[in-house]
Order: C-alpha cells, then sequence, then structure tokens
C-alpha cells in the first residue's frame, strides 16, 4: 500500500513536504497553477519517468525548485522524492515491513536512485514494481486528459495496460534479455566455429612440422652426448697440468710468506726504535721547554719580592697617621655629651605641664559629647512622636475604609455561593445519564474485541499455512528446475554419446567400412561378431582402464571362423589401413597364470572386472588374464621387476607398466574410449530414466501444492474481509465510546472544579466574618495610641531647652584650655629640636671614631698579608733554582740514549735489504707460473663456456672420472660421429622447434574449444527452450487475465451507466501474443458502436470503468486519479465515488480534483497554495474553506509544513 511521499526541492516544493496517504480515498485541492500535478509529476519520475516533455519540462534538471524572480529564497542544486510503500502484506519482494524508493537528481545532470537508503540501479526498481500494478506509464496512475487517450490509443498501445495487468511484463522482459542472448549466442557460433576450422587447420601443419623437431632433436641431443664427452676428456687434462701450476704456485707463496714474515719482524723492530729515538726527542724538547719556564718563573718571583717590600714600607707611615686622627675625634665626642644632658632636663618640665592641661581639656570635651548626646536624643524623639502622630491618623482612616469593603465583600460571597450549589446538582445528573450510555457501548466493543481476536488469530494461522505452502512450493520448483537441469545435461550427453557410437568415432577407418558393411548385411559368411570392445561390459570406472589396458587391441574385429583372413590375403577384400582380426574359435588355452592377489598393494585381475558372454571368454582370458589392477605406480614397478615379462601392470591412475618393462604415464587422452563411451551411455540412460520420473512425481506434488495455495489464499481474502469490517465496526464504538469517556472526564473536573469554588467561598465568608471582627478592634487601638503620641511631643520639647543652656557653658571653658595648650606645645616643640641637634652632632663624632678605628685595622693586616707574601716568594725561588739543576743532568742522559737508538736502527736496515732482493727472485718465478696458470684457466673457461652456450651443461659440476686408455682409442669415432650428426642436421634444414610446444598448445585449445562449441550449441537450444515456454506462460496468463477483466469490465459497466453494455475482444487473424485490444460499447438506450463515437463524459466513465475492472483483477496498491472528473457532471461523479469505495479494502486513492462533490468522499483532505510566489505548500483546509474554482480561503486555515 502507498503509505507517504516525501518531496524536497522538487519543482515548486522548496521545502521538504511530506503528504500521509491512510487508508481511504485522500483528495488534493488547490487553485490552478498551485502545484497539485506536481505531486502526480513526482510519483512518476520517482517510479522512473525518463521523458522530461512527460514532467513538463525540458530537460531533467527542470524538475529542481528554481527561486522565483525577486525572491530571497536561496538557490537548491539537488531535487529529491520518495515514495514510502507499507509492505506488511508483502506486496514487493523485499523482505522490509517499509519499502523506501527514492529518487535524486543533481544541478549538475547527475541523478541516483535508492532502495531502502541503498543505491541502485532503475532497472532494480522497475522490477521490484514489475507485475504488481505500479509504474510510470501503467493503470496506477491517470493524468489529466490520460483517461481519452488511453480510449482513443490504438488497440496495439491499449494492450500494454492488460499486459502489465496480467503480470506478463515481466515475462516480455525476460523474453526480450533471452532472445538477446540468443543472438549473441548465434554470433558466437558463428565465430567459433571459423576459429575451429583455422585451428584444425593449423594443427595438422603443426604435427608435421613436430615431426621434423623430434627427429632433429634426436640428432642434436646424441650432438651433445658425444661433445660433451670429448669436452670432459680435455677438461681432465687442463684440469691436470693446471693443478701442477698450482702446486708451484702454492710452494713459492709458502716462501714469500716467510720471507714476509722476517721482513715483517724486522720492520716492526725498526719502527719500534724508531718510536723509541722519537719519544727521547720528545721528552729532551719537553724537558727544555720545562727548564725555560722554570727560568722565567725564577725572575717573576724576583721582581715580586721587591714590590711587596715597597708596599710594606707605605703601608707603615700611614699606620702612623690615623692613630692620631683617632685621638683627636674621641676628645670632641665627650663634650657634646654635657650639653644634651641640660636639656632635657628642661623639656621634661615643659612637657608635664603640657599633660596636665590636656586632661582637663579632655574632661570637659567629654562633657559637651555627653549633653550634645542627650540634646539630640531629645530632639529625635519630638520627632519620631510627631511621625508616629501622623501614621496613626492614617491608619485610622485606611482601617475605617477597610471595614466597609469587607462588608461589601460578604454579599457578594453569599451569592456566589448559592450559584455554584445549583450547577453542582445539575453536573451530576448529566455524568449518571452519560455514564449508563457508556456501559452500553463499553460491552458492545468488548464483544467486537472477541471477535477480532478470534479473526486475528485465524488470518495468522492462515498467513502461516500460507507462508510455508509458498516456501514448499518455491523449494520444489527449484528442485523441479535442478532435475530438469540434470535431465537436459543427461540427454545431450546422451545424444553426443549415442551419435559417436552410431558413427564408431575412434575405430579404425578399415574397421569402421567393414562394420559397416557387416551391418548392412555383406559377409555373411565371414563370422565376424564384432569388435573385442563391444563384448565387454563394466562398471564405469573400471571401463576407462580397460580401454588402457586394451589399447588398440579394442578395435580387434572377433571372427568365429578364418574367412575373413582368407579374403583379405587373396584380396577379395582390399584395405585402406591395417586391420585387427581374432579368431576366438582357434585360441589356444592359456598357460597358468600367476595369482598374486594376495600381495599387498594389489586390488585385482582386470579380466575379473569384466563381464563377457561364456562364448567368448577364452577371448578375454588372452588378452587381459595377465594385467592386473595395483595401487600406486610404485607397487607396480616393485611387482613389475620381481614377475619380469610375465605381467602387465595397471593403477586407478591410469599408469601402465608393461610385460617387457615400458611405463606410460600422465593424464589419458581427453577422448573417451570405446569400452568407457559404451559404459557412460549406458549409465546416462539409466539415470535418464530415474530423473525423468523424478520429475513427473515432482510435477504432480507441485499441482497439488497449487491447488492447496489457492485454497488458503481464498480463506485468506475472506478472512482479511470480516477482520476488516469489524474493526471498522469497533473503530466507530471506540470514538464514540472516547466521546463518552471525554464528555464524563470533562464533567469531572467541572465537579471537581464546582466543589473546590464552594469550599474556597465557605472559607472566604467566614474569613472575611472574622477580619470585620478585628478591624473594628483595631479602629479602637489606634485611637488610644494617637491620643498618648500627642502628651509625649510636648515632654519632649521642655526637656531639649534645658540641655542646649548647660551644652553653651561647657563651650567656654573649653576655649580657654585650647589657648593655654598651645603655648606649652610651642616651648616643648622648640626644646625637643635643640636636644635633636645635639644627638646628631654626637652621632656624627662616634661615627668618624669608628670609621677610623675600621681603617686602622685594615691596613695593619695589609701590612701583615705583605710580610706573608715576602716569605712565600723567598721559599718559591731557592725550589725553582733546585729544579733547574735537576733539568739540565735529565738533559744530559736523554742524548746517550738517542744515540744507541740509531746504531740499532741502521743495523736493521741493512738485513732487510738482503730479504728484499732474495723475495724478488721469487717473485719472478711465481708470476711466470700464475701466467702459464692463467692460460689454462682461460682455455677450460672457453672451454666450459662453449658447453654452456651450446647446451647449457656445467661441466665442472659433472662428475669427472680418470681418463683410460679406452677412452683415448675412442676418441677418433666420436669424432667422426660428431662429423656425421652435424652433417645430418645440416641437411634438415629449417626447423621450427616451437612446434613442439606449440603442438600441446593448439590440441589444448582445439580441445577448448570444441567443448565451447558444444557448450554454445547446448545453450542455444536451451534459450530456445526458454522462449517457447515464456511464449507458452504468456499466452496462458493474458487469455485468463482478459477473459476475467472482461466480466469486471462488463459488470462494472452497467453499475455506472446504470446500464447497457460493454465489451473487450482482440484483433483477429493475428497471434494472441501481439494482437491488439479493442473497446466496444453499448450506452443505455444506444446500439453497439465504437468508443470513439461517445461523448466526452461517456468516454471518460467508460475508461474509469475499465480501469477498475483491471483494479478488480488485479489490484494496484494504489491508483493516483489527476483531475479525472473534471468531464463528469454530479451524478456521474457520484456514481464513479460509489464505485471507488467498493475498491478501498485493498487499495488507495490519491484525486487531484476541483470538484467540491468529490472533497465530500474524502477521508483525507489536503491543500495545496502557493503563499509566496513560486513556492507550494502544503496546507489543512476545511470543506466550506474551498471556492468552486478550488482556491482556498486562508483566513482560518492553518500552514503546516511537512517534517
Amino acid at each position: 500500500m502507498l503509505k507517504a511521499l516525501e518531496l524536497t526541492g522538487f519543482k515548486s516544493f522548496a521545502e521538504k513536504t511530506r503528504f500521509e496517504f491512510p487508508a481511504g480515498i485522500t483528495v488534493v485541492v488547490g487553485p490552478n497553477g498551485s502545484g497539485k500535478s506536481n505531486i502526480v509529476d513526482a510519483v512518476k519520475w520517482v517510479l522512473g519517468t525518463s521523458s522530461a516533455k512527460s514532467l513538463r519540462g525540458k530537460e531533467m534538471t527542470d524538475v529542481i525548485f528554481k527561486c522565483p524572480t525577486g525572491s530571497t529564497r536561496r538557490e537548491v542544486n539537488v531535487a529529491e522524492a520518495t515514495i514510502i510503500f507499507d509492505n506488511t502484506n508483502d506486496i514487493l519482494p523485499l523482505d522490509s515491513a517499509e519499502v523506501r524508493v527514492t529518487r535524486r537528481v543533481y544541478r549538475s545532470g547527475e541523478g541516483e536512485y535508492l532502495i531502502n537508503d541503498e543505491p541502485c540501479r532503475l532497472k532494480d526498481i522497475k522490477t521490484l514494481i514489475r507485475g504488481t500494478g505500479i509504474g510510470a506509464d501503467a493503470y496506477s496512475i491517470i493524468e489529466q486528459g490520460k483517461v481519452a487517450r488511453m480510449l482513443e490509443a490504438s488497440a496495439k498501445d491499449r494492450r500494454q495496460i492488460f499486459e502489465e495487468a496480467a503480470g506478463i511484463s515481466r515475462f516480455k522482459a525476460k523474453k526480450i534479455e533471452a532472445l538477446r542472448r540468443l543472438g549473441r549466442v548465434d554470433q558466437n557460433l558463428t565465430r567459433l566455429s571459423d576459429i575451429v576450422e583455422e585451428v584444425e587447420g593449423r594443427l595438422k601443419a603443426v604435427r608435421n612440422q613436430a615431426t621434423k623437431a623430434r627427429r632433429y632433436k634426436e640428432f642434436t641431443d646424441r650432438l651433445q652426448q658425444l661433445r660433451t664427452q670429448i669436452g670432459m676428456v680435455q677438461w681432465r687434462q687442463l684440469s691436470k697440468q693446471l693443478k701442477s701450476f698450482d702446486e708451484d704456485i702454492e710452494r713459492f707463496s709458502a716462501e714469500l710468506s716467510e720471507y714476509h714474515q722476517q721482513q715483517d719482524q724486522g720492520n716492526q723492530s725498526l719502527q719500534l726504535l724508531e718510536s723509541e729515538n722519537e719519544s727521547l726527542t720528545q721528552q729532551a724538547q719537553r724537558h727544555e721547554e720545562l727548564a725555560s719556564d722554570n727560568r722565567e718563573q725564577i725572575a717573576q718571583h724576583v721582581t715580586t719580592n721587591e714590590q711587596q717590600t715597597q708596599r710594606l714600607n707605605e703601608t707603615m707611615a700611614r699606620i702612623a697617621r690615623l692613630r692620631i686622627q683617632l685621638a683627636t675625634a674621641a676628645h670632641g665626642a665627650d663634650g657634646v655629651e654635657g650639653r644634651m644632658a641640660d636639656t632635657q632636663q628642661t623639656l621634661q618640665a615643659s612637657e608635664a605641664q603640657h599633660k596636665s592641661t590636656l586632661r582637663s581639656l579632655g574632661t570637659l570635651d567629654n562633657d559637651s559629647t555627653d549633653i550634645k548626646q542627650q540634646l539630640s536624643d531629645a530632639r529625635r524623639q519630638t520627632e519620631v512622636s510627631r511621625q508616629h502622630q501622623s501614621d496613626i491618623a492614617q491608619h485610622i482612616a485606611q482601617a475605617q475604609s477597610a471595614y466597609q469593603t469587607l462588608e461589601s465583600k460578604s454579599s457578594q460571597l453569599r451569592e456566589q455561593f448559592d450559584n455554584v450549589e445549583q450547577t453542582i446538582a445539575d453536573t451530576a445528573t448529566s455524568a449518571a445519564t452519560i455514564q449508563n450510555d457508556l456501559l452500553n457501548l463499553q460491552n458492545i466493543e468488548e464483544a467486537l474485541g472477541h471477535r477480532i481476536h478470534d479473526l486475528e488469530a485465524e488470518e495468522e494461522t492462515l498467513r502461516r499455512e500460507s507462508l510455508q505452502q509458498k516456501q514448499l512450493l518455491t523449494r520444489r520448483q527449484q528442485n523441479l528446475t535442478q532435475l530438469n537441469e540434470r535431465l537436459t545435461a543427461k540427454r545431450e550427453r546422451e545424444s553426443i554419446l549415442a551419435e559417436l557410437e552410431q558413427q564408431r568415432e575412434g575405430v579404425n577407418g578399415a574397421v569402421s567400412q567393414l562394420l559397416r558393411e557387416a551391418d548392412e548385411g555383406a559377409h555373411k559368411d565371414l563370422g565376424i561378431i564384432g569388435l573385442v570392445a563391444d563384448l565387454v561390459q563394466s562398471e564405469y570406472d573400471t571401463a576407462r582402464l580397460i580401454d588402457i589396458a586394451l589399447g588398440d587391441r579394442a578395435q580387434l574385429v572377433v571372427t568365429s571362423n578364418d574367412q575373413l583372413l582368407a579374403q583379405i590375403s587373396n584380396g577379395t577384400i582390399l584395405l585402406k589401413t591395417r586391420l585387427g582380426v581374432i579368431n576366438f574359435q582357434t585360441l589356444a588355452a592359456t598357460e597358468t597364470q600367476i595369482d598374486i592377489s594376495d600381495t599387498p598393494g594389489v586390488i585385482g585381475r582386470l579380466d575379473q572386472a569384466v563381464q563377457i558372454d561364456s562364448a567368448y571368454s577364452n577371448l578375454l582370458s588372452v588378452l587381459l588374464s595377465n594385467t592386473w589392477i595395483v595401487d600406486d605406480l610404485t607397487t607396480a614397478h616393485s611387482l613389475a621387476k620381481r614377475y619380469l615379462g610375465r605381467l602387465r601392470l595397471i593403477t586407478p591412475h591410469a599408469e601402465l607398466v608393461d610385460c617387457n618393462g615400458a611405463v606410460c604415464v600422465g593424464p589419458p587422452d581427453n577422448c573417451t574410449g570405446l569400452v568407457s563411451r559404451r559404459m557412460e551411455l549406458s549409465g546416462l540412460q539409466q539415470d535418464i530414466y530415474v530423473l525423468t520420473a523424478q520429475i513427473k512425481d515432482h510435477r504432480a506434488e507441485l499441482t497439488r501444492i497449487e491447488n492447496n495455495q489457492s485454497t488458503l489464499t481464498a480463506k485468506l481474502d475472506d478472512t482479511v474481509a470480516q477482520l476488516n469490517s469489524e474493526r471498522h465496526s469497533i473503530l466507530k464504538h471506540h470514538i464514540t465510546t472516547e466521546g463518552y469517556q471525554a464528555q464524563l472526564t470533562h464533567l469531572a473536573d467541572e465537579g471537581f472544579e464546582l466543589d473546590g469554588q464552594r469550599h474556597s467561598l465557605q472559607a472566604q465568608l467566614q474569613a472575611n466574618k472574622t477580619s470585620l471582627t478585628r478591624q473594628n478592634t483595631a479602629l479602637v487601638d489606634l485611637q488610644t495610641t494617637h491620643n498618648q503620641h500627642i502628651v509625649t511631643v510636648q515632654e519632649s520639647q521642655q526637656t531639649a531647652q534645658i540641655l542646649d543652656k548647660e551644652h553653651q557653658t561647657i563651650l567656654n571653658k573649653i576655649t580657654d584650655l585650647r589657648i593655654t595648650l598651645g603655648k606649652t606645645e610651642q616651648q616643648c616643640t622648640a626644646l625637643q629640636t635643640q636636644l635633636d641637634q645635639f644627638a646628631f652632632d654626637h652621632e656624627e663624632r662616634k661615627s668618624i671614631c669608628h670609621e677610623q678605628t675600621d681603617l686602622l685595622r685594615e691596613t695593619t693586616t695589609n701590612a701583615m698579608q705583605s710580610r706573608m707574601h715576602i716569605l712565600s716568594g723567598t721559599s718559591a725561588l731557592a725550589e725553582l733554582y733546585l729544579t733547574k739543576d735537576q733539568h739540565r743532568t735529565f738533559n744530559q742522559e736523554l742524548r746517550q740514549q738517542v744515540a744507541e737508538c740509531e746504531q740499532q736502527r741502521r743495523q736493521i736496515a741493512n738485513a732487510l735489504a738482503s730479504t728484499q732482493s732474495a723475495m724478488e727472485s721469487i717473485t719472478k718465478e711465481k708470476h711466470d707460473r700464475e701466467l702459464n696458470s692463467r692460460e689454462l684457466r682461460l682455455e677450460r673457461r672457453a672451454l666450459q663456456d662453449r658447453l654452456r652456450e651450446d647446451y647449457g651443461i656445467e661441466i665442472a659440476n659433472l662428475h669427472v672420472e680418470n681418463e683410460t686408455d679406452a677412452e683415448i682409442e675412442q676418441r677418433e669415432q666420436v669424432e667422426e660421429e660428431i662429423a656425421t650428426l652435424r652433417s645430418k642436421i645440416n641437411n634438415i634444414g629449417a626447423v621450427n622447434m616451437e612446434a613442439l610446444g606449440e603442438l600441446n598448445d593448439l590440441e589444448s585449445r582445439f580441445d577448448v574449444l570444441s567443448a565451447q562449441f558444444n557448450d554454445l550449441t547446448k545453450a542455444k537450444e536451451t534459450l530456445e527452450r526458454i522462449i517457447q515456454r515464456i511464449n507458452a506462460d504468456s499466452r496462458r496468463l493474458f487469455l485468463e487475465t482478459l477473459e476475467q477483466i472482461r466480466i469486471n469490465f462488463q459488470a462494472l459497466y452497467r453499475q455506472t451507466f446504470g446500464g447497457g453494455q460493454a465489451d473487450i475482444v482482440l484483433e483477429e487473424g493475428v497471434d494472441v501474443l501481439e494482437a491488439g485490444v479493442e473497446i466496444i460499447t453499448s450506452p443505455p438506450g444506444k446500439p453497439l458502436i465504437n468508443i470513439s463515437l461517445l461523448s466526452g463524459g461517456e468516454k471518460a466513465l467508460t475508461a474509469v470503468s475499465l480501469l477498475l475492472a483491471i483494479f478488480q483483477f488485479r489490484p494496484s496498491p494504489f491508483c493516483i486519479l489527476d483531475e479525472v472528473d473534471a468531464p463528469f457532471d454530479e451524478a456521474n461523479i457520484g456514481r464513479f465515488i460509489n464505485v471507488l469505495k467498493g475498491f478501498l479494502d485493498w487499495s488507495r486513492f490519491v484525486i487531484v480534483t476541483h470538484s467540491k462533490k468529490t472533497m465530500t468522499a474524502a477521508d483525507t483532505l489536503y491543500g495545496v497554495t502557493m503563499q509566496e510566489s513560486g513556492v507550494s505548500k502544503q496546507v489543512s483546509v476545511r470543506f466550506e474553506d474551498v471556492a468552486a474554482d478550488g482556491s482556498i480561503s486562508l483566513d482560518d486555515t492553518h500552514v503546516s509544513k511537512a517534517a
């Protein structure tokens, strides 16, 4: 079912807008140009419309919203539309309860499709909706004028609607795909046939070249063997000489090594002496440097001592001067201390007088402050009493006014209380009436709920059984398809083998001709029985081993006499190729066979695994009695060595060890042997018989399952219809119940509110009475307080006058004391200043004494340090003179050691010169041997490189034995044979060695191409069968659908027109798969006429009847009607709506209209308007808001944007 449509940036819908499509009829209204039809365009666009013209545009990007001129909106770069399907009934083949199909297009021109937000192709969407009646061009979308165009369309175009309803559009697509594949297969077969012929011709040419290449390879291999033999002899001779030279070089190297060792020892001794000499020289130089440093230090210390002596004399003179200055400063400080003591006594007397005056002044200040505070308090108390008097007078006036207000309010509250009491009584009566009605509805709703629960359980059971039947049907269909494929493959293989068997493919030409003539009745007296391969029977796996073991003997012609050989001998029968004949009558009895059946690894004797007529048992004994089957090639080798020349051994992997010891290994030929081919053919025939029986059983079971499925579907449809009806009933009762409950809730809330008002009024009356009493008492208290405050004000004024006089007297006394205090303070200040000056002079003189004392102490310390420096310098000077004598003695000893080292060095140098002369003589002899050795190595390397380049042989890695006299004598014969081989190789001429490898490649390629050719042939036959089956199924479904729609159309036509006749007929003389569809109608009171002669309203009503007839046969999940009711009058619109309501149980209708008559049938009503120029918006509307031209009055509407 169609659930919703979401638009974003599509045409005039600039903002994201969502249209919900609940069950029933959804009507979309709005004025012309408001964008109503853009909703229809969006659905078509999502479902795959690729024509911009059908969307009323020039190119696909025209569907993207464009901002109107002067608008402040931003441009959008993408248009998107999404259709949401409710898939709970599995209408669409996806395992999802909700299916979202989305299409986007970008302003760059790129577009994309999505299913459930996953990217997909348009083909995937069309496959998803194929057969459901949904499609951009299907009967689920009827636009303006499309009704008339459908009726006026050609019979061929009209047929497409019936094909969609029949669900064969998917078959048609599969047929087109199959025809396309068949065309490709035909092209590939033609090309492959040419390639096979070309490869086959090339294969013959390469086989000739390969034969020539094999002879060339045999000669070159022998030449390589001989040249390698000669090369090894030369290698041994050169290696022997090289070994002698290497021994001499090694001996010379040993002697040189000894001389080198002696030379190294001498050089080491020489280096040690030179090192020691250099060390002694460096020591002497270092001691000379130390002696020089010693002389410089002596000179420095002499100068330093002289300077320190001069500084000591100057310091002693300065110490004498500082002692005189210190004695003078100490005498001046004692005089200043006497004057400071006299001034201090005078200052103490003045300060005592000043303190006495200050105490008297403080006492008077305190008395003045107390009186001043008492005066301030009296004045403030007077002011406060006056303010209280004024406030109390004001409170008295307010209390009198409040008392009158409370009396008036009491009267009003009594009146309100009486009204609330009456309202509460009326509410209780209404609630009792509604409660009785609600109980009745709840009883009915409970009964309906039980009924719905039973129907839902029945529906679930039926759906589960239907799903199980569907799954079982799918499995059986898959099994049947697999069996058919296996049967087809085996029949094709059986056909090929039967044809090969009939043509005796793989049989020698002469044998084939002789047997063909015998089959035609010739050579009856020759006793021809057949081939050896025709007489044996075995399992298929064993047949392959029999073919390998028999080899060419499988084509031996078995006879019962010798007449055939006689006629061949005397020339009566002429043979083009060789022919093998065996007379089973004359076969000698075989000797006792070796029995190795108990030997480990032996599987059994091959003739015991073969069945043959007892008359020919001796034939089998002769051919296969000495052939045994063993488990692997190792066992075969072991037994062949043990029973040399007496057994033929074969493994399950087709490895054969013959009596003569020859071994045949590797994969067997791709072609099938005569015995194995006949055994495979027999097995295939048996398999075909079994598969045919299984297919028959599966088809019978499929018929039974389909019948069960049809029964379950009918039951399920009935149950769903009953369930929907009961749900509709319970919904109505539920809505009524909710209304009653809402009324009860409202009455209860109102009663609760009224009760609260009653209690509130009672409380207010009581509170008002209490307030009146309290207000009267307060008024009396206020009057008494007012009189008391008048007396208090008069007393406070008298007290303030007395305090003011006392305060004035104290102020006069304070003035006199302040004058005396000023004089005393001036005298104390002068004395303190004089005392401070004396103290400053005394401190300054003491500071000078301290400075002179510190300077004297510092100067004395410096004199002591100078004496210490002089003593230290004298001691260091004595040590430096001692060190100078030591350096002179050590330098004399070093000069004597250097002379001794030089004499030893000259002796060692003379010995090294003698050693070098002997080494040069030995080196020359060694160099001569190395030159000879290098020449031999180059000659040996040339031999090695020649063999490596010619044959890839590393002669150095070959095992080299000592040369014998026999090899030397045979060398001449080998040289002659080499010359002969080279002559033969030259006579062969040009050789294509790649033909050997190319032959294998060509044979493999030929086998692959042949297999591909066979596969393509089988594929062509399969495709032809598929197309035939599609045609048969399409023809059957179309006729069944057409007949059912025809019956529905006839009934609906009479219903919509109130009588008349109508019919649907196919074109005559045309195949059902290509025939057009004609509509014949006869409105009431008119004869049968062609639809082109109907009026506009009759055409539209006929089209509606036809569409609804299709719905009745195969309902589409939704149907969109774009102003199809425009040609109808109100009576026809009424019939049209009544017909639509009969289809609401399985389909949903979306109608774009201007007709108010159509709007009355709407379950959901949407308005589309352009409040902003060029921008469509969804609005909720009321029926009375829509004008006759479709325009919407927005005075009372609420504009709602989709989320």
